[in-house]
């Protein structure tokens, strides 16, 4: 009898000894990343092994061109940040960003700010373009001020972590 209550004693540490195991490597390996962004459904995002296509949620690090603006929005430097967003255009898709709105194949998608909520001025790309066949535009319709490709050009196959999708949001 004492043997079955050491036993019900020490199954919720257990239980949660391995669950914190397994959670500590699922998020030290990137297999699950947690978002707090807004730019996708805040939540836990998989790894899956696909590749990256228009719809499609990715991940990749802070392009380079948009190094020099981080620091005002966030106070740090954040060169080795995630950021999580959906592809919106890919090989071979035109994207226009020259004037005051992004185009996607002559389609009109959204405005491109001049400056962020703050006042800050945000970086611009600008071009009027056939996306190469490793390139891809990143565009979060889901909030207003999204930090997406309109303001550091496409991100290239080689700069993208892993192609994510939600296991659970809220």
């Amino acid at each position: 009898m004492s043997q079955l209550k050491t036993i019900r004693k020490l199954a919720w540490p257990l239980g949660l000894l391995s669950l914190w195991i397994t959670l500590s490597f699922l998020l030290a390996n990137r297999q699950l990343v947690i978002n707090t962004s807004p730019s996708v459904a805040p939540g836990i995002y998989l790894r899956v092994n696909e590749r990256p296509a228009v719809g499609g949620i990715v991940d990749f690090r802070i392009p380079a061109r948009a190094w020099p603006y981080i620091p005002k929005c966030t106070g740090r430097a954040g060169r080795h940040w995630y950021i999580l967003k959906p592809i919106a255009a890919g090989p071979g898709d035109t994207v226009n960003t020259m004037g005051r709105w992004l185009y996607i194949n002559g389609r009109k998608i959204a405005p491109i700010y001049t400056h962020d909520e703050k006042g800050w001025l945000l970086p611009r790309w600008r071009a009027d373009c056939v996306l190469g066949p490793n390139e891809y535009f990143v565009y979060s319709g889901r909030i207003w001020n999204s930090f997406d490709s309109r303001y550091y050009g496409p991100i290239r196959l080689h700069q993208i972590a892993a192609v994510r999708v939600p296991l659970l949001t809220w």
